[in-house]
This record gives structure tokens, C-alpha cells and sequence, in this order.
């Protein structure tokens, strides 16, 4: 039996290990789509930001109690800083908390598995710590943490060398212009970097659901057993698949008593066919089978007085093209209205086509 795991992994792989809350996802990725909205956020909201934390400057220093500072006054003072930053406050969180969770649903998808939660002891065993650290997969956490801030370093670099002049200007500048300018580079310098590590990110969730993949391959063997599972045993089916045309075939048997006349090949082919011409457009065939079924069909038709007859070429389309309970195609209508006529005159009936 071979254990090469080559095979990519089912639906149902997936989908269990996601209900044991296993799944690719990137922290990384949260962390750098969270800093670069949280910069452009700032940048939206900061001149109101700086606005309520002036007025909550001015109110605190300016409007002191003339007597002493009580309970009551540092009460009035939080309520009313609440609401002067409050709302800006609760803008920046929201967005915050917003960002967050369309990234873990975008990596995870809605998905809550309680099977992790559980306390396990293999988290804590040092010598499993150690090993992880120390292993493979240890390392190329190691490069990769040291290949992104390398990036992310080289970036700020790149930036604050090209705006060196800028910021050696700042110091011939009041203290409220440079502040502007400071600021200002300051927020392009990490939008610049939050770029870079959202790209960065991005490439790492795509290497996690690389890797996530290649671990939930399946052997050809598993595969094949997941089948099984799903479909039932093979040999159980074929019995199922067995008894239905037994009791399909009893059911066709209870219908040749209703037949006008069995057409055979001559022992080969049966097919009972029945026509009432004020009730149906065109002849119907009842039932039909061939050897052992063909033999049964004869037999019940001879039981209850039904004409056979021989008919090779028209037991032989009859057999192959129509189906139990079909009218008889247009193209077949003359070789069979011969027929019934041929047995409607051996019966000394009077014949309808």
C-alpha cells in the first residue's frame, strides 16, 4: 500500500479540518491590514482628533473651580470629555474592530471551532516548544520575519532619505508648522510601510494556504476509502442496484397479463405490447427482456391467451429504442399497425389504424 500523499485533498478533507479549526490563516496579515487602515483612519480623522483634544485642553486648564477640585467636578470633567472625543474615539475603534474582522472572515471564512479552545498540554511542553523553534518550519519563520522587516526597513529608508531635507528644515520652522510637516511626512511614511506590509502579508497567507494544501494531501488509498464512505461498499451497491431490477422486473411481469401480443426474436427478445385505440395515440410497450426474461414474458402471455408472434427486425428496434411504458416511435407505426391487424384477424376481431 503506498503512503505517498499525491493526491489533493477532497471537499470533505477540507471541510473536516476546518470543523477541527484547522485553516490557512495569516496573522501577519492582520496585523499589516490593521496599521495601514489604522494610518489612513488617523489621517481622516486627525484634524478632529487634535480639535477635541485642544477644547479638552482648554476646558481642564482654563475653567478650573474657583474653589477645590472635588468628586463632583472630575465626574463633569470625564462626561464632558467623553463626549468632545467620544464619538472620534468610537470612530477609530469601530473602523479598527471593522477592518479586523473582514480580514479573518476573508482568510477563514465564517467559520467557529470550539476544538482548539481546549487546554492541551503539547502547547506548554517545553521540549515541543523548543522543537518547533528549532525545526524547519522554525527557520523559515526566522527568514521570513527577517526578509520582511528588511523590506519594510529599506522602505523607510528609501523615504526618509529622499525627505532628509525637509526634515532638516524643520528646525528654522515654528513649532506649529513643523509640526504639520512632521506630521504629514510622518503619515506618508507609514502608509508607505503599511503598503508594503499588506503586500508582504498577502504573500504570506499565500504561501500558509500553499502550505495548509500540500498538508491535507491524501494517499490514493484514503481517497479511495473517503469513496467508499460516501458511496457505500461497491458490492453492497451492486446488491442494491441488483434488487431494484429484481423488483423492477416483478413489476414489468404484473403488466404482460395486460399485453395485445408479445413480438419475440424468436427466443432471444420478448416485448409485450398492448394498444387500445380509444384510450391511446399509439401502441405502448408494456414490458420487455431478453433469455430467462424473455422466456418468463412468453410463458405469462401463453398462460393468459396472448398471440405471439415472430418478428426479428421489430423485436430487435423495439428492444433497443423504446422503453418500458413508451408509445411506439411514428417510424414503427406502420410495421405494427400490420401487426395488430394481422393479430386482430386471428382473433376475428375488427382492427383500428
Amino acid at each position: 500500500m503506498s503512503s505517498d500523499r499525491t493526491e489533493d485533498p477532497t471537499p470533505r478533507r477540507i471541510q473536516k479540518a476546518r470543523e477541527e479549526g484547522n485553516i490557512a490563516y495569516s496573522r501577519e496579515l492582520n496585523a499589516a491590514a490593521a496599521l495601514l487602515f489604522g494610518t489612513m483612519l488617523l489621517q481622516l480623522l486627525g484634524k478632529r482628533f487634535i480639535s477635541d483634544i485642544q477644547g479638552l485642553i482648554n476646558q481642564s486648564l482654563f475653567n478650573l473651580p474657583p474653589v477645590n477640585i472635588d468628586g463632583s467636578w472630575l465626574r463633569g470633567l470625564a462626561v464632558s470629555s467623553l463626549s468632545q472625543i467620544g464619538l472620534t474615539a468610537a470612530i477609530f475603534v469601530g473602523g479598527m474592530l471593522f477592518i479586523g474582522i473582514v480580514v479573518s472572515v476573508i482568510q477563514t471564512g465564517f467559520l467557529f471551532s470550539n476544538k482548539r479552545l481546549g487546554f492541551d498540554l503539547k502547547r506548554v511542553n517545553p521540549a515541543k516548544g523548543f522543537k518547533r523553534i528549532f525545526s524547519l518550519q522554525g527557520l523559515m519563520e526566522l527568514l521570513k520575519s527577517l526578509l520582511k522587516i528588511t523590506v519594510i526597513a529599506w522602505v523607510a529608508y528609501r523615504f526618509i532619505n529622499s525627505h532628509l531635507g525637509e526634515l532638516i528644515g524643520l528646525i528654522g520652522q515654528d513649532f506649529q508648522s513643523a509640526l504639520a510637516v512632521w506630521a504629514n511626512l510622518s503619515f506618508s511614511l507609514a502608509l508607505r510601510a503599511g503598503g508594503t506590509y499588506v503586500f508582504l502579508a498577502a504573500a504570506d497567507y499565500a504561501y500558509q494556504r500553499w502550505q495548509y494544501m500540500r498538508s491535507l494531501r491524501m494517499t490514493k488509498e484514503e481517497v479511495k476509502e473517503e469513496i467508499k464512505q460516501r458511496e457505500g461498499d461497491p458490492q453492497v451497491r451492486a446488491r442494491i442496484r441488483r434488487e431494484r431490477m429484481r423488483m423492477a422486473r416483478l413489476r414489468m411481469m404484473t403488466r404482460v397479463p395486460e399485453a395485445d401480443v408479445i413480438i419475440t426474436n424468436p427466443t432471444h427478445l420478448a416485448i409485450a405490447i398492448q394498444y387500445d385505440p380509444e384510450a391511446m395515440n399509439a401502441p405502448v410497450l408494456l414490458a420487455k427482456g431478453e433469455y430467462k426474461v424473455a422466456e418468463r414474458i412468453v410463458k405469462i402471455a401463453e398462460e393468459h391467451q396472448i398471440p405471439v408472434t415472430q418478428n426479428i427486425p421489430l423485436a430487435r428496434v423495439l428492444f433497443k429504442t423504446v422503453e418500458i411504458d413508451q408509445e411506439i416511435p411514428p417510424d414503427l407505426y406502420v410495421a405494427m399497425a400490420e401487426l395488430l391487424a394481422y393479430i386482430y384477424r386471428l382473433e376475428g376481431k375488427q382492427g383500428h389504424h
